[in-house]
């Protein structure tokens, strides 16, 4: 295959005595125009790829179809109105509506019309106590960076208050204006994110009279967020570094001339306070001596440990939120990749659990603790989304809504299985599939993961993963280490010099795969994005033999240089710090762009990226791309597929069917499906 030329420099790091060459550096600069033209003629070869799979229309045109149907969020409460987001079937954004108890439907926001191709993204991050204003973060191409808009929720208009150089931050508001967290200087989306400082923003006033809340011109590698308390009495801190907790500040809210006094300290835990029933009195979510978490309630006037007042102990399994709400406490915990619902009373004392319709994932939504209801929302890998309204005072449940999927999928299955790793571990993996699959080793196998960042892979409804349930495939999803599956334990055991075992697990699931008969290499499809893209481009490269294609997604590729860009250095708590000779020696021996071996007969690669990704940047692609097709044998194929105007995922709904229909077509070209 003949690849666009790139050409290559002289660049050599060396680091505590290994000289690392890195050739591609200048691709980084992903603003520059010889990167534009290259990336552009990389995409012109892929296309012209893509179109040589005779079924590539038909897939997009399949789960346009299949997706072309209302569905809808459920309903939350704010003050005397009801608020959801809602598709008709082809919108590229979601809808808000919301109406009264018996009122009509009315709009309230459609970010559709915010930009001519849809890409424009709108995400609310903060509400006034009294619910007359929201705020969103509204994002060009759905990039992490963006600006602060403000709708009054009575005209339902934008107000001039337009906050710019916005990422990673929500609005807290408090009275009449909100604090924020931003970065200094500006960022252009490539460089490091420095500086995050607490400002306060007073609705009408231009941005550059925002008062200074917090800085820490010494640990300038922090995010920061906040929160005010629902009686407007406290402001809480929290504080995340490269490092596996946080800690937790607090002062009056009403006195700017108080410092802030450390409530929680360590950044070995994780604790975030939130309201309990009691004044001056805040629960705690930690796990703190609970790896599994716990909950336990504190009073102000003595935060210490002793003094802590246990509320749900920790279990031999996952305790993943715990709701104030109509007096009680709803309680969701994960066993097994499945979720469990408990009712309690707010001293924790067991009132109920709350039965599924299925096994699978549940949420929940409120507005207020004191509401009188909540709605849950359920889904599956094989059942359309299900959303309950909960009567808490009558402990009742109404059906409210369920997805009208327009596919037959009463044909369809989904199976959980356990299988050894290398160390013996046994890791959870769901299958799915049509009920009918012949176990004869020969079904295209598309094999997905992440394993990081302690995020567990829960079961979730897919109409795109349909339209290869339809084509005879298998979709497996491997439950690996480093995720959130099983608590702090699990996570532990796929991060830092433990990151191994999680490509491990990976692998040990192909195996899995064709030992038991499902599929052969010559039919085994992986696929991962972000964290999972690196999870992917280190999998081809240990086992090239084990796989037929693979598609590494968004992928941090670059495992000596990571911690260099936007948000990167946060990941050194899962990765570690390429600057200390240890971490360095475990980074490159699994970094996916400095494993790549010369004459190498790799898996079919499609390599995907975004022209706007601020999260992992696109040089990461791109230089894993062009060392693939500058080493691997040639009789393979290392393609680069850059999707514009999208950043770290599709930026809107044909975006998204564009993204997949053409990762599902490279799939099913390469397996001859």
């Amino acid at each position: 295959m003949q690849y666009p030329r790139t050409r290559k420099d002289g660049t050599i790091d060396e680091f505590f005595g290994v000289k690392v060459p890195d050739p591609y550096r200048w691709l980084e600069n992903d603003h520059d125009p010889e990167v534009i033209a290259w990336t552009q003629a990389q995409q012109a070869l892929t296309e012209s790829i893509l179109n040589q799979y005779p079924g590539r229309k038909a897939m997009l045109e399949r789960m346009q179809e299949l997706v072309n149907y209302p569905r809808q969020t459920a309903p939350i409460k704010y003050g005397e109105w009801y608020y959801y987001h809602r598709n008709d079937g082809l919108q590229n954004q979601w809808v808000i509506y919301r109406k009264r108890q018996d009122g009509p439907e009315e709009l309230f926001l459609d970010p559709n019309t915010m930009s001519p191709d849809g890409t424009t993204t709108v995400y609310s991050v903060g509400k006034s106590k009294d619910f007359r204003y929201f705020t969103f973060l509204v994002s060009a191409a759905g990039a992490d960076a963006g600006e602060l808009w403000t709708i009054d929720t009575i005209t339902r208009e934008w107000l001039p208050d337009k906050l710019k150089d916005m990422r990673h931050t929500g609005a807290e508001w408090y009275r009449d204006g909100f604090f924020y967290s931003r970065y200094l200087p500006t960022q252009d989306g490539v460089q490091g994110d420095p500086g995050q400082n607490v400002w306060y923003h007073k609705l009408g006033t231009p941005q550059e009279e925002d008062v200074l809340v917090y800085e820490d011109a010494v640990n300038p590698r922090r995010f920061r967020g906040c929160w005010v308390s629902d009686d407007e009495k406290y402001l809480f801190m929290y504080e995340r570094g490269a490092s596996p907790g946080n800690r937790v500040l607090y002062r009056p809210v009403d006195d700017p001339k108080l410092p802030f006094k450390v409530l929680f300290d360590g950044f070995e835990h994780d604790y975030y306070p939130f309201d309990s029933f009691e004044e001056d009195c805040f629960y705690l979510f930690t796990n703190k001596d609970a790896p599994n978490h716990r909950l336990v309630k504190f009073h102000l006037d003595h935060p210490e440990e002793e003094h802590w007042q246990e509320v749900i102990p920790e279990r031999d399994y996952r305790l993943d939120s715990a709701s104030p709400v109509g007096g009680k406490l709803i309680a969701i915990f994960t066993r097994d990749v499945c979720s469990r619902v408990e009712v309690l009373d707010p001293d924790g004392k067991f009132l109920r659990e709350i039965q599924m319709p299925y096994q699978g994932t549940v949420g929940i939504g409120f507005g207020k603790k004191e509401d009188p209801e909540a709605y849950f929302y359920f889904s599956s890998y094989v059942r359309p989304g299900e959303i309950y309204r909960y009567d808490i005072p009558g402990d009742s449940f109404t059906h409210h809504h369920t997805d009208p999927v327009q596919a037959d999928l009463s044909a369809i299955v989904s199976e959980q299985v356990f299988y050894p790793s290398k160390d013996g571990t046994l890791i959870p993996m769901t299958l799915i599939h049509r009920n009918d699959i012949p176990r004869d080793g020969k079904a295209p196998v598309l094999l997905y993961g992440y394993g990081g960042f302690d995020i567990a892979l829960m079961p979730s409804f897919s109409t795109a993963r349909i339209c290869l349930l339809e084509k005879g495939s298998i979709c497996a999803v491997a439950n690996l280490r480093g995720g959130g599956e099983y608590g702090k334990r699990w996570h532990d055991a796929g991060k830092l010099l433990n990151k191994q075992n999680v490509f491990d697990d990976f692998i040990a699931a192909a195996e899995y795969l064709i030992r038991e008969g499902y599929t052969n290499p010559e039919m085994l499809a992986i696929n991962g994005g972000s964290n999972g893209g690196l999870l992917v481009g280190a999998c081809l490269t240990q086992r090239p033999d084990l796989f037929r294609a693979a598609v590494p997604a968004m992928g941090v590729l670059d495992m000596l240089r990571f911690h260099k860009f936007t948000c990167g250095w946060n990941w050194m708590a899962d990765y570690g710090n390429p600057d200390e000779e240890q971490h360095f020696r475990n980074l490159l021996s699994y970094s996916p762009l400095h494993n790549i071996k010369e004459g190498t007969r790799y898996p079919d690669t499609m390599v995907l990226t975004a022209d706007h990704d601020d999260r992992v940047v696109p040089g990461h692609s791109f230089k894993f791309a062009a060392t693939m097709q500058d080493k691997a044998d040639p009789d393979g194929m290392a393609l680069l597929y850059t999707q514009t105007s999208s950043a770290h995922g599709p930026s809107s709904l044909s975006k998204s069917l564009e993204y997949t229909a053409d990762t599902y077509s490279f799939i099913c070209m390469c397996l001859g499906v």
